[in-house]
């Protein structure tokens, strides 16, 4: 890479990529001395809106830039160059937190408390200029080779008095780790940075974040309405992480308190006993259904949150997954030779199906449809959405059935997606996506769409074809199939097959 930044910072290799952007290792040749420079990438919006954004950028890594903490990262410079912002930054020989709980696992209690103490203590100190980080993770936690913890990536910190220049079109930051009052479009305080601690020290004892689900609107219902499954690893840590995971920011730990409790904590020896507890019931309907201020904050047009794709980081939206995306729990499923006929309003249902050969029906009662899918396959209940996942030898692709009751009702599925698929893009939540078509179709005599593209995922480039649609009595779902693009002509039958095939039982006109 032979590429100088202001005619002083020489790219040396990418460290990292995500949403936002790419940080690089990159030698100061002015004051010879390595350091890591953030090119800051906006993509999605116009000429305009880039240039707010850049400006913006600029102005808030100036504001983290005044901050002297040893648990902060420091930033040395901050220039604009080819239309868009870099910012330069002291190299740390690090691994970052969310590095460690991949590869390690659940941390032991005292490293956890110390971690967040550092944390925490580098916070207060940001709180008290005004600035806010509101993009706390494990992924923004350096583990120094030195020793230290380093807070870094305040690139979309903001200060208190500078509201108007949080309006990017959407929220800012990643889910899982976003505070209720964030993502019910309530401006950024202190205490929402703490919610995020709480997030973060929860996935470093426990090993994963408290409300991470497989899809980016999921985790967004999960952090607003399911409760908190009790820390099981966090020993005498619980009491601050469940403190500062109060949903209620009045009612939620001060960082005083925190700060005394993780001191605490530190100080004591890890006692804890792995417990294994069940996991709660999948629920009924609703999971998936987001109060109306999200919706208009998520999708501008305020369409309902239903679709079935998967974040492209664990928990993060930014830098891809270590599993598998669709991971549904093996609930036993109950299957029927043909659909069970039921009375009706409306419309006669359409006539059942034939099955293509070596195939059976399978009918699920929760969402009162039935489809076909291969002997071999099995279909498995996701425990906390309204959907199934079918899947089986012969192909790793898998079809997802997909139904909930949005609160924010849309009347076109082509609108719908078309919004959806603007703000994924504009949050970077998919990697190398290219859109195939967005294209209305009939369906069972109803007004449909397929949102059909390709994203990377976890380096291979996966073919995703999505169909929206609401039956006669106003049910809304999504037939989602994904499979490697470089099978897709061969599993293509798949698709047919299942489309073909689907039946909504009280809703088919």
């Amino acid at each position: 890479m032979d590429r100088q930044v202001a005619g002083r910072y020489r790219l040396i290799e990418p460290l990292g990529e995500g949403g936002m952007g790419v940080v690089w290792r990159a030698h100061d040749e002015l004051l010879d001395r390595l350091v890591a420079v953030k090119e800051v990438r906006y993509t999605g919006v116009g000429d305009k809106r880039r240039a707010e954004l850049n400006s913006r950028t600029i102005r808030e890594a100036r504001a983290a830039g005044r901050l002297d903490h040893p648990s902060v990262i420091v930033i040395h410079d901050v220039v604009e160059e080819d239309g868009r912002p870099w910012i330069v930054m002291q190299l740390i020989r690090s691994r970052s937190l969310a590095e460690v709980i991949r590869e390690s696992g659940p941390l032991p209690v005292p490293q956890v408390a110390t971690i967040g103490a550092r944390v925490l203590d580098a916070l207060r100190a940001a709180h008290a200029t005004g600035v806010l980080h509101r993009d706390v993770k494990p992924e923004n936690v350096l583990l120094a080779d030195d020793g230290r913890v380093v807070l870094t990536d305040f690139g979309i910190a903001t200060l208190e008095t500078e509201a108007g220049l949080t309006a990017t079109g959407g929220l800012v930051g990643t889910p899982a780790y976003m505070p209720p009052e964030r993502l019910n479009g309530e401006p950024a305080r202190p205490e929402a940075d703490l919610w995020s601690l709480g997030a973060t020290l929860y996935a470093a004892a426990e090993g994963a974040p408290p409300f991470r689900r497989e899809s980016w609107a999921a985790t967004v219902a999960a952090v607003l309405r399911d409760p908190l499954e009790p820390p099981r690893r966090a020993g005498s840590l619980a009491p601050v992480i469940v403190g500062l995971l109060r949903r209620d920011p009045t009612a939620r730990m001060s960082a005083a308190q925190a700060a005394e409790l993780l001191a605490g904590a530190a100080a004591a020896p890890d006692s804890t006993v792995p417990v294994t507890r069940p996991r709660p019931p999948g629920r009924r309907r609703g999971v998936m259904v987001v109060a109306a201020a999200v919706a208009v904050v998520v999708l501008g047009a305020g369409g309902a949150l239903f679709a079935s794709w998967a974040t492209s980081t664990p928990g993060t939206g930014v830098a891809g997954p270590s599993t598998p995306t669709h991971t549904p729990s093996q609930t036993p499923t109950t299957t029927t030779a043909q659909p069970t006929k039921k009375p009706t309003k409306g419309p006669t249902p359409a006539p059942s199906p034939r099955l293509p050969d070596g195939w059976r029906s399978y009918r699920n009662n929760d969402g009162d449809f039935t489809i076909a899918m291969p002997r071999g396959w099995r279909a498995a209940k996701h425990s906390t959405r309204d959907s199934v996942t079918l899947s089986g030898p012969g192909t790793t692709g898998s079809m997802i059935v997909e139904w909930t009751v949005p609160d924010q009702q849309w009347t076109s599925a082509v609108r719908h997606w078309t919004a959806l698929e603007r703000e994924l893009i504009g949050l970077g939540e998919f990697k190398d996506y290219q859109r195939i078509g967005i294209r209305p179709v009939d369906y069972l005599g109803r007004k449909a769409a397929d949102w059909e593209f390709t994203r990377v995922r976890e380096g291979e480039r996966i073919h995703v074809i999505n169909r929206g649609f609401r039956t006669a009595d106003g049910r809304y779902f999504a037939l989602y199939w994904e499979t490697p693009h470089s099978r897709w002509s061969k599993d293509r039958h798949y698709v047919d097959a299942f489309v073909g095939s689907f039946r909504a039982e009280a809703g088919t006109p």
